[in-house]
């Protein structure tokens, strides 16, 4: 039995912390006392229970009645406290026996320790929470003791557990990963880190806010500084949403010039969640605003807010001397007070601290600063006091120039001769750029012989017209710089001349060069087509179109019918028909010099006479082809078949009056033969074409009225 119950407690030992809490036995910390609790069993009033121990060493057993409660005190002397020790409870009813697993434990440090107590302070960033917990009264060694968290989104049920990490240092900070953004409801517990301790209850909620990642966003509005040296700066911005709990608001206006501790503490303002608005009394120098919100998750970005410095005309220093890079300023204290700052602050470089004297001083006393100016620079004078009823408010204040730069601006003349104007233009100098230090530009300009006149423009002018110039004329101008204490002059020591202007002026040169671009691209556009058409008809010349041509012309007289109708073409040579037309005869080759060798001819049938050729369709002589004209010649024999009547019944109907013979033509110079129904016939010698062409002629006639009453084409 005792074997059984070493091996069960070394088995335990390497497991750790038991993970039935039905039954468990611990002491608070600092407490001498046990308690033992474990569930009924039975029926109530009628179970009794027996608590057993079992030690390693000594080797023996405890046995306690408690009766018929579940819980039972063990004193300190009562139990073996500095050894491994098992423990059970045996529960009995009638004849019924019930008994808890085995329970091994360490007395001495079965420690159960109190929650975690509330109002422990965290902050929470990136998603991990991290608190600032007590450390352990009865905790010794050099392990930290564990802790654990559950926490859940806000609205949710559901716990998520988690492990928490301890860091030994002195704040005893613990970080706990929650998983994200947002608001959660947490709890803790924790335990020492023998194995035999327990872990305590979990401690009451603790509400995360969401964490503020975005600081909130200014709208401000600035009053003017008044005689009294203050200003008034009106703030807001948005509430917070209700995620982020309860926020507060620190507002801390820094003035960069003076730094006086002193007062720094009464320049922030801690504001309450429900405040969305503030206004700040800040005297004229140059302050930076910051707006701070932090919650119970931590604090968020800082929103910064940058305040110019500002002047009043009427906030002057008495007096304001320089002598070899020392200026000398007196002031007086228009009423009293216990801090005061004395600035002098070049305008190009990051903000000097000021120097801050502690003393009280009353109203109006006279006081005398001196400082160490560098060459060519703005800077800004200015005295700032504080008294505990108005804070901080400016006495004096006025801007400086240090440099001995000439007043003389140069200038760039721009000489308009058509406007009869000059443009005198200039740059903005360093003693410009200084607020309150230049008071104007002092311009003037003169003709050759004649008195200089004057004008002013102020500080923002870059340019000057000079109107009414004469051309051909000598000028002189000059601008020169006018500070705000002086009075200034100025000396027209530049030289000009203007042009002379001609009849018409340099006007008509550019209307006429415009003019003539404008005429000469249509003109050349012409030119062009007209050459492109030219070059087109001597390069590529037309056919010939035989119904296009007016080469057939006939007067009245000739086409009354009394008159003898001349052939379709005449020749120009005046010959015998006889001797121009050649008759072919059927099965003889022609003998003339227009007939083809070799070419058989169709001879006449037995119903027509010889050398005659039947009357053509009319869907043939509809077409422009020319035959030879219907007079008879001497010796020819009449084709036609039918009565002259019917000629004029009948459109189109008309007979060859003589046989067709080849006909040889000149056509562009190209001897060219017709022959009977083979078209033309190039085929010929060119000599013996021109031959029979010199001394042919061929008359064709063709009743023009009948068949071509529209047509006026010749070839």
């Amino acid at each position: 039995m005792l074997g059984w119950l070493l091996v069960v407690l070394a088995a335990l030992a390497r497991n750790g912390t038991p993970t039935a809490p039905s039954f468990s036995c611990w002491k608070q910390c600092g407490s001498r006392w046990f308690l033992c609790s474990w569930p009924p069993h039975g029926p109530a009033g009628n179970t009794s229970y027996l608590l057993t121990f079992c030690y390693t060493m000594p080797r023996l057993c405890q046995r306690f009645k408690v009766g018929t409660r579940t819980t039972y005190t063990l004193k300190h002397h009562q139990v073996y406290v500095l050894t491994n020790a098992t423990a059970w409870v045996e529960a009995r009813w009638g004849d019924h026996f019930h008994r808890t697993p085995n329970l091994t434990l360490y007395l001495n440090n079965a420690v159960k320790l109190d929650p975690p107590p509330a109002g422990m302070p965290f902050n929470k960033s990136g998603g991990w929470l991290q608190l600032q917990v007590p450390w352990p009264p009865c905790h010794s060694g050099s392990q930290p003791p564990q802790w654990e968290a559950r926490f859940r989104r806000m609205g949710d049920r559901g716990w998520l557990q988690v492990t928490c990490k301890m860091a030994m240092a002195k704040d005893n900070s613990v970080t706990c990963a929650l998983g994200g953004h947002g608001a959660f409801e947490v709890q803790l517990r924790h335990k020492l880190p023998h194995w035999s301790s327990y872990w305590s209850n979990w401690s009451s909620s603790i509400f995360v806010p969401e964490e503020i990642l975005a600081s909130p966003v200014l709208s401000y509005q600035l009053g003017k500084l008044g005689r009294d040296g203050q200003r008034v700066l009106r703030l807001a911005w948005q509430p917070a949403p209700e995620e982020q709990g309860h926020v507060t608001y620190t507002l801390r206006a820094r003035m960069l010039a003076c730094r006086c501790t002193k007062s720094a503490e009464e320049d922030a303002a801690v504001l309450g969640t429900e405040v969305t608005a503030h206004n700040l009394t800040l005297s004229g120098a140059e302050y930076e605003i910051l707006l701070m919100a932090a919650n119970a998750a931590g604090m968020g970005p800082t929103q910064r807010l940058h305040v110019p410095a500002e002047q009043h005309a009427d906030l002057s220093f008495k007096d304001v001397s320089v002598a070899g890079g020392t200026v000398t300023a007196w002031w007086e204290a228009p009423s009293p007070g216990l801090v005061y700052c004395f600035e002098q602050q070049p305008l190009s470089e990051a903000p000097k601290r000021g120097v801050c004297i502690q003393q009280d001083f009353p109203a109006k006393s006279i006081h005398t600063e001196r400082g160490t100016l560098e060459a060519s620079a703005c800077y800004r004078l200015a005295v700032h006091g504080w008294t505990p009823a108005w804070g901080w408010s400016t006495f004096a204040t006025r801007h400086h120039y240090a440099g001995n730069a000439s007043l003389v601006v140069p200038i760039h003349i721009n000489a308009s001769a058509r406007d009869a104007t000059i443009v005198l233009q200039w740059s903005s100098s360093a003693r410009a750029a200084c607020p309150g230090v230049l008071a104007k530009y002092l311009i003037c300009h003169a003709a050759e012989g004649e008195n200089v006149t004057y004008a002013e423009v102020d500080t923002t002018a870059s340019h000057y017209t000079l109107r009414n110039v004469r051309s051909g004329t000598v000028y002189r101008v000059g601008v020169q710089e006018v500070m705000a204490e002086t009075q200034g002059t100025c000396s027209p020591r530049w030289h000009f001349q203007t042009k002379a202007l001609g009849p018409q002026g340099a006007a008509w040169n550019s209307n006429l060069k415009y003019l003539g671009i404008s005429l000469c691209l249509p003109a050349m556009a012409a030119i062009y087509q007209l050459s492109k058409k030219r070059a087109r008809r001597l390069l590529l010349p037309p056919l010939p179109k035989p119904m296009g041509s007016k080469a057939i012309q006939f007067s009245a007289a000739e086409m009354s019918q009394g008159q003898p109708r001349p052939g379709f073409v005449e020749p120009s040579e005046k010959f015998s028909p006889a001797e121009l037309l050649i008759t072919e005869h059927p099965g003889k080759e022609m003998t003339d010099v227009g007939t083809r060798p070799g070419t058989p001819q169709p001879g006449p049938t037995a119903e027509e006479p010889v050398g005659c050729e039947k009357e053509l369709p009319f869907a043939y002589r509809r077409q422009d082809v020319l035959s030879p004209v219907a007079f008879p010649l001497p010796g020819s024999t009449s084709c036609t078949s039918h009565p002259p009547g019917e000629e004029e019944e009948e459109e189109g109907r008309w007979g060859l009056c003589q046989p067709l013979v080849p006909i040889p033509l000149l056509i562009f110079d190209k001897p060219v033969i017709i022959r009977d129904g083979k078209g033309l016939d190039p085929s010929l010698e060119k000599s013996d074409v021109e031959g029979n062409a010199s001394r042919s002629r061929v008359a064709w006639g063709q009743d023009l009225a009948t068949h071509f009453p529209a047509s006026t084409s010749h070839w």
